[in-house]
């Protein structure tokens, strides 16, 4: 449950000021590329290492690994940024940056959900440990008034150095290779994965994720400063707010997994998750039609 917290603080100190950072530091035409980054990473990154940590190296050693390289390189980003380097190298070290934290996530979770014993129980309660992490990550980016600030970068950069340091205490389960043989390029990389989009179920998962990544794409460049623009301060802080929803939700899933089927969840999810854009929506506007 620590690993997910710690993974969950790291992660929002740095991706929900990255925006109004660039912002403040005049790099507002690199935002969308920077953005794009974690995406394009997201495709290609948890391939590689998911790979390595199914049959080459203990997931452990893999995420202490990147974890560590992350961190390093955060702190590179923030240095270039108070230095005043050029723009386009500095997305060049936020895709490289993208490009090892993305599996980050994935190998954290599948290093706790393997201890599981009662995966239907314990996942909710266990799983909502990243979220008050990452909750705790944006309360702490506005106590710091680090909102806008490259510091903040210094403050995730060090919070995934620690959790590099963290995996020192996870336990070890050494890779046993059922198949000996040698390894083709395309399994090495991970792409016989892909594979699987050829079964139905796996398809679907993968397109309505797919879906469900799109609002997220624009919520979170274009939220910071149109709450800024509202005269709203601490900005982080206030977007963590849209989590507690989430915890309530993760709380509930023991109780609901085993009652509902997994496609009504995830249409309930997307129900709210429609409602409450759109309350946020009538909510910004409403004010700007009036006058207010």
């Amino acid at each position: 449950m620590g690993l997910l917290f710690l993974h969950g603080m790291a992660m929002a100190v740095w991706f929900v000021p990255l925006g109004s950072v660039l912002d403040a530091a005049d790099l507002g035409s690199i935002k969308p590329m920077a953005f794009a980054a974690s995406a394009f990473a997201a495709l290609l990154s948890p391939l590689l290492f998911g790979a390595i940590a199914d049959r080459s190296v203990p997931p452990a050693k893999v995420l202490r690994w990147i974890s560590a390289a992350t961190g390093i390189v955060m702190c590179l980003i923030a240095w270039s940024i108070e230095w005043q380097v050029s723009g386009w190298a500095i997305w060049m070290l936020i895709q490289v940056q993208s490009l090892f934290c993305s599996p980050t996530s994935s190998l954290a979770g599948s290093i706790v959900f393997a201890q599981l014993v009662r995966s239907k129980r314990s996942y909710g309660l266990i799983r909502s440990m990243g979220t008050i992490g990452w909750m705790t990550g944006c309360w702490t980016t506005s106590l710091l008034g680090f909102d806008a600030s490259p510091h903040a970068f210094f403050v995730s950069g060090s919070l995934f150095l620690f959790l590099a340091f963290f995996t020192l205490r996870l336990p070890h389960h050494e890779i046993v290779n059922a198949h000996p043989q040698k390894l083709t390029l395309r399994e090495r990389f991970g792409w016989d994965a892909l594979s699987l989009l050829r079964h139905h179920d796996h398809r679907v998962v993968f397109v309505t994720a797919a879906l469900l990544a799109v609002p997220f794409a624009a919520f979170y460049p274009f939220t910071p400063p149109h709450l800024s623009d509202l005269g709203m301060e601490h900005i982080s802080a206030w977007m963590s707010l849209g989590q507690v929803s989430e915890v309530i939700a993760l709380m509930s899933m023991g109780a609901i997994l085993g009652k509902w089927k997994f496609k009504w969840i995830v249409t309930v999810g997307i129900g709210f998750g429609v409602l409450r854009y759109g309350l946020y929506a009538i909510n910004s506007t409403v004010p700007v039609l009036f006058g207010l």
